[in-house]
Parts: structure tokens; C-alpha cells; sequence
């Protein structure tokens, strides 16, 4: 999903694109599993086991949280820090590193086994609370609250995700019924689109019979910095059908470095978009990034740009 929760952003930083959650989390069946591991897990009671079974508990128990957190983690998900904290604008999150599948299942694994204790001595204040308090089967009446809250957790999840999608496809499908804010497209916005369709790359030549019939969405309202675009319906497309393209633009203005960034959807040319360089969100920049964004007037000449094309390895 495209939300960013605290020091997490589940979305490409471009585009904002879904990150859907893995094919397996989304199945109604890993969900019973869930539900039915951590509530049969929540019927064994540590306080009276022995090292030996302690031990092997809390080594099930960091296991499933691991397993169950790698399962649920979407992919491309990303760590880092709101940007206003690095000196940025405020609703922007500035990436760090991206979290893979395993370390998160050994960083999830890893903080239960860490707080194994206290949250023993927590089940053991609850556990004692509820036979005080007249329940015969405490642990049953436990395990149906954990069994409770990873099922309700598993279907806010999927409501969530339907909602998103709804609202997603609902405001493309409203840019794609707005043919009558269609226009010519900005010369100097089509001879930068010219530049990034640089040969060798994987589907260019069918970017190159798009580009001859690319129309601007908005174009009678000047420049800006996001540029949106139609092209025939008869056009080849390309594949993957949504991606980012590869091939990237960078220039210089004053202190401020810009990266020109195309977004490729369904196959077709969506957008071309200016933004700052990841460098100048960094703590050392002194660039404030409103102004420098907001100093943009007209897209740079062809001849003030760089072009970097994205490989395995970093942008070269």
C-alpha cells in the first residue's frame, strides 16, 4: 500500500505506485493459519515451564513473529525519516535503505526473543488478573483474543487495500476521461522526452512511435514541474507495462541539482516530472527545497542535461 507509517514508506518514492502485499498474505487461508499458530500459541502458559521448554517457546514464538512478519512485509518497502526532520519540506520521506524480506523476519525474531521477559511477566499479570476475576480457562479466553485481533488485522488490511485500489483507479479513470484538457505538448518538455528515449534501451523504438502523437493533459496551464501525457490509442506499448524509466536526466541550478524522472504505465508514456536530487535532502544541504523548486520557470535545455541510465549497479 502507498502509506508510510512512522520510519516506514511501503510505496515507491516516484509514481506512487501500490506495493501490494505478498500473493500468500492475501490469501484468506493464511490467515486461518495465523490466526490458528499464534492462538494455539497463546495457550501455553511459560510461568511454569522449565528452561529447556522456556526456551523452546520463546524460540517458536520469535520464529512465527519472524516468519508471519516476512509473509505480511510488502515488497520494496522502505526505511528512512520524514524529511522535515533532515531539514525538508514537510510530507516528503526521505529513503535510507530498503528492508528485505529476511531481515525483517530476523529483526522481528530477534526483538521478541529480547523482550521475552517482560512480556512473560505481562501474560502472567494478565493470566492471574483473569482467574481473580472468576474465568476458568484463562488461556482459552486468550487465545481467542489473539485468534480475534490477527483475523481482524488480516481483514482491515484487505478493506484497506480494496479501498485504495478504489480510489486509485477512480481518480486514473478521471484523467483518462479528461481528453478535453488535452494539448500540444510543451516543445521543450517533448525535446527533453526526446533525450531520455536514448537506443539500446528495451523498448524505445515503441516509445519513439508514442512520442510522435504525445498530447499534454493541462498544457494551456503552463509550466509545471509534473507533466502529464496522452498518446494513441494505436500505439505499441512497451514492457514491463508500468515502470519507471531507466534512463534519467539530472542538471544544475545555482546549488540546487534536479532529476528529471518518466513514468511509463500500461505500457505508455504517463509522465514526466522534475524533482530535487536525493543528495539535497541530505543534513549537509544547505539548499532550501521550496525555493529551488519553486524557481523553476520553463523546462532546462536539452544541452544543461545529464543523462544517467539506471543499471544493476548504481546510476551510471
Amino acid at each position: 500500500m502507498t502509506e508510510s507509517f512512522g520510519w516506514f514508506a511501503d510505496a515507491p518514492l516516484s509514481g506512487q505506485t501500490f506495493a501490494p502485499p505478498p500473493p500468500l498474505a492475501a490469501r484468506p487461508l493464511f490467515a486461518v493459519a495465523s490466526a490458528a499458530a499464534f492462538g494455539g500459541l497463546s495457550l501455553v502458559e511459560p510461568r511454569p515451564l522449565g528452561s529447556g521448554a522456556r526456551a523452546a517457546y520463546r524460540i517458536t514464538t520469535a520464529a512465527l513473529t519472524g516468519v508471519y512478519t516476512a509473509a505480511i512485509l510488502p515488497a520494496g518497502t522502505t526505511a528512512g525519516m520524514p524529511a522535515h526532520y533532515m531539514g525538508g519540506p514537510r510530507g516528503q520521506f526521505v529513503p535510507l535503505c530498503s528492508i528485505g524480506r529476511g531481515s525483517a523476519a530476523l529483526a522481528a525474531g530477534g526483538l521478541m526473543l529480547g523482550l521475552a521477559d517482560p512480556l512473560e511477566a505481562l501474560d502472567a499479570r494478565i493470566t492471574g488478573w483473569l482467574t481473580e476475576h472468576g474465568v476458568r480457562n484463562p488461556r482459552w479466553w486468550m487465545a481467542g483474543v489473539g485468534v480475534a485481533v490477527v483475523a481482524a488485522g488480516w481483514a482491515a488490511d484487505r478493506a484497506e487495500l480494496r479501498s485504495l485500489q478504489s480510489s486509485h483507479e477512480e481518480a486514473r479513470q478521471a484523467l483518462e476521461n479528461t481528453d478535453e484538457n488535452l494539448g500540444l505538448a510543451d516543445p521543450a518538455m517533448t525535446a527533453v522526452l526526446d533525450a531520455l528515449l536514448q537506443p539500446g534501451v528495451t523498448g524505445v523504438e515503441a516509445l519513439r512511435v508514442q512520442l510522435d502523437s504525445v498530447q499534454q493533459r493541462d498544457a494551456e496551464a503552463g509550466f509545471m514541474t509534473d507533466a502529464y501525457l496522452a498518446v494513441g490509442e494505436d500505439t505499441p506499448r512497451i514492457a514491463p507495462r508500468t515502470q519507471v524509466w531507466p534512463v534519467k536526466a539530472r542538471f544544475q541550478r545555482g546549488e540546487a541539482a534536479f532529476e528529471i524522472e518518466l513514468q511509463i504505465h500500461e505500457g505508455r508514456l504517463e509522465s514526466l516530472a522534475i524533482m530535487l536530487a536525493e543528495e539535497m535532502y541530505s543534513p549537509g544541504s544547505e539548499v532550501d527545497q521550496d525555493e529551488a523548486i519553486n524557481s523553476l520557470t520553463a523546462w532546462p535545455a536539452v544541452e544543461e542535461l545529464d543523462l544517467v541510465t539506471e543499471t544493476a549497479d548504481p546510476l551510471t
